[in-house]
């Protein structure tokens, strides 16, 4: 009995430490790291995830978790980010939400390049034609395949693009849509199929095609199913999440990354070159303003980033500047309204065609902001120019002008040379005509040198100049 009680205690105690080495031996979950791209996908964007997976990598993140919600974007940023994100040291995971949000264009080939793409079920995917990203010429029309005639039952052969460089790029962009998703372990015809034709899925389409991994309702949902996947990392080494209860840590955008965002945003430059025109043409009319000159070209500086970051189409740039030399030469060249008028005119038309939309379909300008600033500069225009035609129809008060028609009263006679009182001042006068009695009221009516030429006034009757 004593030796069966001491082999059982020596059990318990092997087990208890055999369970404390296991333990200590199994390694602690590193935090969950989050970052979010919302918006159209611009250089900025490109940077803020770039140094997200470095800094989740220096914090022993187990992952980078992309809460992702784009329209789309410009081509070289979407490549310097599906390049980062292939060759991450750590694993990443997309997930397309809150519901109603999309991974369009540029977002497809985000989601596609992460090692695990997660949708929330009210989300959708895809139409990642290169149209979206370059500038596509129009097709030709078809034509029949050369040998087999002209008649009836010929075949018609497939349009083929007017320019090389254009079939270059489907066919780079297709091809390497179709890489990505073969590297990740997804649906490569559809990925191509996404380029090509534009395909797109909603989120439950997504998972049924391969295209994605799962769906999830919130995070929390999400950090779940993610508990135990394996994920291959470059290199031949490989990652298993722990999700479940692990720390979620935001790395967010730095200020620098946030106000360049929002500089790459077509509404803001379209109010940075309108401010950037107000404040500049009010400094050149009122020298030694200096607030407003300071604030325009410091609008023009900040718009001329944007311009470098956007696709911008100058030609509607130059309208915008026209609509300025338009209203300007209002105030200056009395027109009735029509320099106002083709100023709006070509504002208007100016700020349609800001964006070459050609290159990113996301990137345009708001209609309600075309409006705003319209109204605006509509309204600042109506100020200056009615302040001007007040300014002229305002009465001189100085000079000579000034005194024609001041009454005043004779203090001797006028026969025809005397002295009057005219506005508290003595001056000596002359009589425009006849003699003017001591006493008399007189209108001034005209000048010599420093003498006036006055009339006498009748009384109870203005006289007509």
């Amino acid at each position: 009995m004593k030796i069966s009680a001491s082999l059982a205690l020596l059990c318990a105690l092997a087990g208890m430490l055999a369970g404390g080495l296991g333990r200590a031996a199994q390694p602690t979950a590193g935090p969950v790291a989050t970052i979010r791209l919302e918006g159209a996908i611009d250089v900025p964007s490109a940077e803020y995830l770039e140094r997200a997976l470095r800094e989740a990598h220096k914090q022993n993140a187990q992952c980078l978790l992309i809460l992702l919600n784009t329209p789309g974007g410009l081509g070289e940023p979407m490549k310097d980010m599906y390049e980062a994100l292939l060759n991450s040291p750590i694993p990443t995971v997309v997930y397309v939400s809150p519901a109603g949000a999309f991974a369009i264009s540029a977002g497809t080939f985000i989601t596609l390049s992460a090692n695990i793409a997660a949708m929330h079920p009210a989300t959708t995917i895809g139409a990642a034609h290169p149209v979206e990203l370059f500038s596509m010429p129009k097709l030709p029309e078809p034509e029949t395949v050369p040998g087999e005639g002209k008649g009836e039952g010929a075949k018609p052969k497939q349009p083929v693009p007017s320019d090389v460089m254009t079939e270059k790029i489907v066919n780079t962009f297709a091809l390497q849509a179709r890489v990505i998703a073969k590297e990740r372990g997804r649906n490569a015809d559809w990925a191509e199929k996404a380029v090509r034709e534009s395909a797109t899925a909603t989120a439950e389409e997504a998972v049924k095609l391969g295209v994605v991994n799962l769906l999830a309702n919130d995070l929390p949902d999400l950090l779940a199913k993610l508990d135990g996947r394996k994920v291959s990392l470059p290199g031949g080494k490989t990652a298993v999440l722990h999700t479940q209860g692990a720390p979620v840590v935001e790395i967010p955008a730095s200020i620098k990354e946030s106000f360049l965002h929002v500089l790459a945003d077509p509404n803001i430059l379209l109010v940075l070159l309108v401010l950037a025109g107000l404040g500049i043409m009010f400094e050149l009319q009122n020298p030694g303003a200096i607030l407003p000159g300071v604030i325009g070209g410091l609008c023009l500086l900040l718009s001329l980033y944007s311009m470098a970051a956007l696709p911008v189409n100058y030609a509607g740039v130059g309208l915008i500047v026209f609509a300025m030399l338009l209203f300007l030469a209002e105030v200056k060249v009395p027109s009735h309204g029509v320099l106002t008028v083709g100023g709006v005119i070509s504002f208007v038309i100016g700020a349609m065609m800001l964006m070459d939309t050609s290159l990113a379909p996301a990137l345009k300008v708001s209609w309600q902001v075309i409006v705003v600033m319209a109204l605006l500069l509509v309204m600042f225009f109506l100020f200056v120019v009615g302040a001007a035609v007040r300014a002229h129809m305002r009465k001189v008060q100085t000079g000579e002008e000034g005194m024609l028609r001041e009454r005043g009263r004779a203090l001797t006679a006028l026969s025809p040379v005397g002295t009057v009182l005219v506005e508290g001042e003595r001056w000596q006068a002359r009589a425009a005509q006849g003699e003017i009695a001591e006493g008399d009221e007189v209108e001034v009516v005209g000048r010599d040198g420093f003498a006036l030429i006055v009339r006498k006034r009748q009384s109870g009757a203005a006289q007509s100049g």
